[in-house]
């Protein structure tokens, strides 16, 4: 995170409501990483983009920097001190705005063609044998996200999904009970994590699919995810 953007963006934080000259101005930090409009930033291995995920699950992610279900020294500092109204503001300011359309390009090694094989099985058929559901069967069909909580999934950094089953497994990110992907990212082997996250970081979505329908995809287990209330 650039300090010069973080301190604008801490600034920002003060202002009241009516001096806003606009959200994108008072997003300089968020840009800096995330992109300016939130499509992410070749060469940020670790920094998913934002543009079009659920404003649910947007929400939901900056109250748990904020609140310590997440864990990002960055992220933490910037808004710990940011009420739910301006967290909202930032989740549907994202939301709206165009899906990310390209793979994330970041380098990922290739698959071979055993391990594309068995990361497009977990995606589509899951692993029943092991208790993995699908990841179409609960982000969608297309992998788009579903309203109001679940994201898409298209084109992520390999490494940033590594580092969030990471998380999961380890219990340094948490979500509203059941928390299905702490049951997931358990289930799996590194192995499979990481053919998974390649697999994922090498999918567009070329014709700018936005999440499901709220209601449209019923999950194969228990997510408190689902249970995420859209954004006012």
């Amino acid at each position: 995170m650039h300090r010069r953007s973080a301190v604008a963006f801490l600034l920002a934080l003060s202002l009241p409501a009516f001096a806003d000259d606009g959200v994108a101005e008072r997003l300089a930090a968020c840009a800096a990483c995330h992109g300016a409009h939130g499509e992410g930033m070749q060469g940020t291995e670790y920094v998913p983009h934002l543009a079009g995920k659920p404003a649910g699950y947007l929400f939901e992610q900056l109250a748990g920097f904020r609140d310590g279900r997440r864990v990002n020294a960055s992220m933490t500092w910037l808004v710990q001190f940011a009420d739910d109204g301006w967290l909202h503001e930032i989740a549907t300011y994202y939301a709206a705005l165009p899906p990310r359309t390209q793979a994330a390009d970041t380098g990922a090694e290739q698959l071979t063609p055993e391990r594309r094989e068995r990361a497009g099985r977990l995606v589509r058929e899951g692993d029943r044998e092991h208790g993995v559901p699908a990841c179409s069967a609960c982000h969608g069909p297309d992998l788009a996200g579903v309203e109001p909580g679940i994201p898409a999934t298209l084109g992520l950094p390999a490494d940033y999904v590594v580092a969030q089953f990471g998380h999961w497994r380890n219990g340094s990110r948490r979500a509203r009970e059941p928390d299905c992907m702490r049951e997931v990212a358990r289930a799996l082997s590194p192995e499979d994590i990481r053919a998974v996250a390649t697999w994922l970081s090498q999918q567009p979505n070329a014709t700018g699919l936005r999440p499901a329908p709220a209601g449209s995809v019923v999950p194969p287990v228990a997510c408190g995810a689902l249970q995420t209330e859209a954004t006012p």
